[in-house]
């Protein structure tokens, strides 16, 4: 290996060149309807529609229930939208590898599956019940009033002969300005707006004012983060959850038939074509369909994601509860709740670590849930997603619950801001690798897409590096399942995410969890949290 002369304090010395290797990953293949295959969620889906089963003519699903709650303005643009997703959607067509046209979502090819709606799938939300509930002064109990209006809406619907499958939850501008939050890029959290009744109560407030009830207190929801719901989205997906009926919450601009340019201030909107391959492909699988699976992955194969949260209802700071996100060769999700127990950030560092016998406890659940959906086998092989290092312990109750399983592999991942440029005016081909040793690896699964003709993203991409790897497959297998399970987000179309879907959402997932009543058991299944 060469060596680079350099000036140090005056002396000449050497210094070797970083000592690595890369290479690039192929593509993943996705497979759709009557088993074709091709790299792109929306070119699969327009030229094969669904993913079809084996021994199956057509998908699944030839039609789907559409519940809408919501108030009565919203619940027409909605069924107007739905009505519009049924056709032909073009844009202007300058990105037709990336924004290609929307073919229709009917009866018809590719899909083969209608949008049912209407009146008796329909409840509406006056608009004097949501200004009482937008009146409260206390961000938390507005949340939860408003939470609740959505929740018995729902609650009706699901009580129909015949129940909706997915249900929209059409969230007015107002509700948005007065019950959700904004983050910076530097991380702070800002209320939209505050209203005038709000910033009346908290003059009040700093003058002496004794407010009779908790909840006329302002002070308390703009301070305080142990009450009601704190997050709107969180919230409602938590409480319809006991319904056993998926939610789709829509905001104003998506129901947009028109495609406006961005007022001054607001984010841009995606054009109406990609907005309805986003919203139709979540609908598909909130409704219990898989638009596309995996191609060329071997069977019997689970991939787990170990992540944490903090339950919202706890009043003990240090209490931590597990999660597993489990993903199957068939394409069927699931999330587990593990055990809680105590951590101590200040003693014992930020990530969250599990004892052996929690470890082992939660692996076991997954084991179970695996054997329960495949009739009683057992997984060929485990791969566990964290995006911490594994400690002993940890690792031995891991290792021990999958002691039956034939090969197992558990992967730590995160991001430590290495970065590579390459000649061009775009970032790493995505599936880029650099190796530095067997177990320490960077991997772009995101960057410059050869098929599209760009680089799909707003900002430089980050690599994501194998931090740890203890198991059976070799580093190439680890890399290529990694980058394929970034094309699992079936709450979009877009060609892929920038993380393996066992850590994309994990914190998202565990929000959801975080604001689940101590009452409500929770589903275990993926589409419920998306």
């Amino acid at each position: 290996m060469s060596r680079i002369k350099h000036l140090s304090s005056g002396r000449a010395a050497t210094r070797r060149p970083p000592d690595f290797e890369g290479g690039i990953l192929a593509e993943p293949l996705l497979a759709f309807g009557g088993r074709h295959e091709h790299i792109d969620p929306k070119i699969g889906l327009g030229l094969y529609g669904p993913y079809t089963p084996t021994g199956q003519g057509q998908p699944p699903l030839s039609g789907i229930i559409i519940g809408i709650v919501g108030p009565p303005a919203m619940v027409a643009d909605a069924e107007s939208w739905l009505r519009a997703c049924a056709g032909v959607l073009t844009n202007d067509g300058s990105q037709p590898f990336l924004y290609p046209h929307f073919p229709g979502f009917d009866e018809g090819f590719p899909f083969q599956c209608k949008l049912v709606f209407g009146d008796t799938w329909r409840e509406i939300i006056t608009a004097s019940r949501l200004d009482a509930a937008l009146d409260v002064t206390n961000f938390y109990e507005r949340i939860k009033r408003v939470v609740a209006l959505y929740v018995q809406a729902i609650e009706i619907l699901s009580q129909r002969d015949t129940r909706p499958a997915v249900v929209l939850c059409c969230i007015p501008q107002a509700v948005i300005n007065y019950c959700t939050v904004r983050t910076t890029r530097a991380g702070e959290v800002r209320r939209l707006r505050i209203s005038r009744a709000e910033r009346l109560a908290k003059r009040l407030a700093k003058g002496g004012q004794v407010f009779l009830f908790r909840e006329m207190d302002p002070t308390i929801g703009i301070e305080d983060e142990d009450w009601g719901h704190q997050n709107l989205r969180r919230g409602l997906k938590a409480e319809a959850m006991q319904f056993g009926i998926p939610t789709q919450l829509v905001w104003p601009h998506t129901l947009r038939l028109v495609d406006l340019p961005p007022e001054l201030g607001e984010r841009r909107v995606q054009d109406r074509a990609t907005r309805a391959w986003n919203f139709t492909t979540a609908l598909y699988h909130k409704a219990g369909g898989a638009p596309w699976r995996l191609a060329g992955v071997e069977p019997g194969i689970c991939f787990v994601g170990i992540s944490f949260f903090r339950e919202l209802t706890e009043k003990n700071p240090y209490l931590r509860t597990s999660m597993a996100q489990t993903f199957t060769a068939a394409g069927d999700g699931y999330v587990l709740r593990g055990g809680s127990f105590e951590w101590d950030e200040a003693r014992q560092g930020k990530s969250p670590h599990l004892a052996q016998k929690g470890a082992a406890a939660l692996m076991s659940a997954v084991i179970d849930l695996y054997k329960a959906q495949n009739r009683g086998s057992l997984p060929g092989r485990i791969v566990v997603h964290k995006t911490s290092k594994y400690w002993d312990d940890e690792l031995e109750g891991f290792e021990d619950a999958c002691r039956l399983v034939p090969r197992k592999d558990f992967v730590a991942l995160g991001w430590h801001g290495i970065q590579f440029y390459r000649l061009g005016d775009y970032p790493p081909i995505r599936g880029t690798y650099v190796r530095f040793s067997e177990s320490d690896l960077l991997l772009y699964a995101s960057g410059y897409v050869p098929f599209l003709r760009t680089y799909p993203g707003a900002r430089v991409p980050r690599p994501l590096e194998i931090l740890q790897h203890h198991g059976d497959s070799p580093w190439t297998t680890v890399l290529e399942e990694i980058l394929a399970l970034t094309k699992l987000n079936w709450n979009t179309a877009d060609f892929a995410c920038r993380e393996p879907i066992t850590i994309a959402f994990a914190q998202r997932v565990g929000q959801v969890l975080a604001e689940l009543p101590a009452h409500l058991p929770h589903r275990p299944e993926y589409r419920f949290y998306m």
